[in-house]
């Protein structure tokens, strides 16, 4: 018969965020207490920049409704906190006091490229797209407009944000620069998402030389743009639209030279289309000897500036789909109808040399959508009720860094072929969010998780500090930066 023994008072802090430590050494890693001080993002409401950032990313991995209330419940954000208490307030005033967040945004993506696991390098990919944020809850944000939806066939009034996505050879990827979309009728301050787009990549080429692809859907197929990119030296695939002219080079006997005749979309995929069908599903086949004219700028003999055409070789690359496609398929179907004929459809790219290559880097092109879908459901993209443009400002990057710290951390999980690889989703639930009771004894902090932790073991072992503080730097670690 077993006894049973009186119990024991014992105060033992209990709640969520038991993968904060985790979280803390990653963004020690990659030095981002110092660059706040860097960007001018300083002490504000007597606490440092860099706390009140890591409470707030803390309150996003943890989806929680208030970040203040979460910095009180969550145990290891007590210790850091050293028992300063964030109140609302102080959190709304960090929030919409003006920083420089995009300069901040592109300090992040310069520590991700010091870094060399997180370096772009030759063939990686930047994946290009905008989404749609409903924000019903202000009128006099200047980013604000109302937009079509194409997902839910409605017009909503939304802030349009456009971003990349760095897609690496090795297996990580983590958002890069993003940019809001302003609606305005004065033509002087009028920028369309191309624009928006050539600033960012801009910033990225600044930054790294790598020759990268450029992934994109057939929104962002405009000649000038992709004779930017060349010219940039970046590689670009895309879809065909409807009306994309393309040409074929011939030799005409009657007139005993070489001409071109021109094309759809349509006519390619109906001539190859019984190739493709032998190929089987998801299958791509490449078409040669098509072309298609780019505009450049040029000089009449009088000297006036003058806009000329010339035909570019492109790879031309017909691929197939199953209408219910996965995430695993090769090439995924888009919510609007391209250019296709039954199942097939067009891609293009100015690598001739490589539409294997091509047509791999559009594959990945899907992972930016993967993105947006969980910083939406599980990062609190669609959550910030702010009526402040510096507030929106604040929270994308955050939530921007945040992804970049989950990204990594889930890699690094995920590394050298583990047996259990959790998805991010599950890395997120299961462990960065997970209970767990701590137990401040003798400058000891015991740590009890809630949850097995064996499929994290990895992270543990690498990325457990030795010690629970938030500095501006580690002294141990002396930054380059500093």
């Amino acid at each position: 018969m077993k006894k049973l023994c009186k119990p024991t008072f014992e105060k033992k802090d209990h709640g969520q965020g038991a993968g904060i430590p985790v979280l803390k050494t990653i963004w020690d890693l990659f030095d981002l207490s110092l660059l706040f001080s860097q960007s001018g993002i300083r002490k504000h409401s007597g606490i440092p920049a860099w706390l009140l950032a890591f409470a707030y990313i803390c309150g996003l991995v943890n989806h929680s409704s208030s970040a203040n209330q979460n910095a009180k419940e969550a145990p290891f954000l007590q210790q850091l906190l050293s028992g300063q208490i964030i109140s609302q307030s102080a959190f709304s005033r960090f929030l919409s006091k003006p920083f420089q967040w995009l300069r901040f945004s592109l300090g992040r993506f310069a520590r991700l490229q010091e870094n060399t696991d997180s370096r772009l390098t030759d063939g990686d990919i930047i994946a290009l797209d905008d989404t749609k944020i409903e924000h019903p809850h202000g009128k006099k944000i200047p980013f604000l407009c109302w937009l079509f939806d194409s997902s839910d066939k409605r017009h909503v009034w939304c802030i349009n944000l456009v971003s990349t996505l760095a897609i690496l050879k090795n297996g990580l990827e983590y958002p890069m620069l993003w940019r809001f979309w302003v609606k305005t009728g004065q033509e002087n301050e009028k920028q369309s998402k191309l624009d928006l787009a050539k600033q960012m990549l801009a910033e990225a080429r600044q930054l790294n030389k790598a020759r990268l692809w450029v992934a994109m859907d057939r929104w962002f197929l405009c000649k000038k743009f992709l004779n930017w990119l060349m010219g940039q030296n970046f590689d670009w695939v895309t879809k065909a639209k409807r009306n994309t002219a393309l040409f074929r080079k011939i030799y005409d006997p009657v007139l005993g030279k070489e001409r071109y005749i021109k094309l759809n979309p349509k006519q390619l995929l109906r001539e190859v289309y019984s190739q493709l069908r032998v190929l089987g599903k998801e299958s791509v086949l490449s078409i040669p000897d098509i072309y298609i004219k780019m505009p450049y700028e040029t000089l009449t003999r009088k000297g006036k500036p003058i806009t000329r055409q010339r035909f570019l070789p492109i790879a031309a690359i017909a691929a197939t789909y199953e209408k219910q496609a996965v995430e695993g398929s090769i090439v995924l179907p888009e919510e609007e109808c391209p250019a296709t004929f039954k199942d097939a459809y067009l891609l293009i790219s100015n690598r001739v040399d490589t539409p294997e290559e091509a047509a791999t880097a559009y594959v990945k092109r899907w992972r930016i959508e993967v993105f947006y879908r969980t910083a939406k459901q599980n990062l609190g993209l669609t959550s910030c009720y702010a009526q402040s443009e510096t507030a929106h400002f604040a929270h994308v990057e955050l939530l921007f860094t945040a992804k970049t710290l989950l990204c990594y951390a889930s890699w690094e999980c995920n590394k050298e072929g583990a047996e259990q690889a959790p998805s991010l989703c599950e890395v997120i639930r299961y462990f960065f969010n997970a209970g767990c009771r701590i137990r401040c004894c003798e400058q000891l902090i015991q740590v009890y998780f809630d949850t097995a932790t064996q499929r994290f073991s990895r992270l543990i072992d690498k990325f457990w500090p030795h010690s629970l503080e938030l500095r501006l730097w580690d002294w141990e670690n002396y930054p380059e930066t500093a």
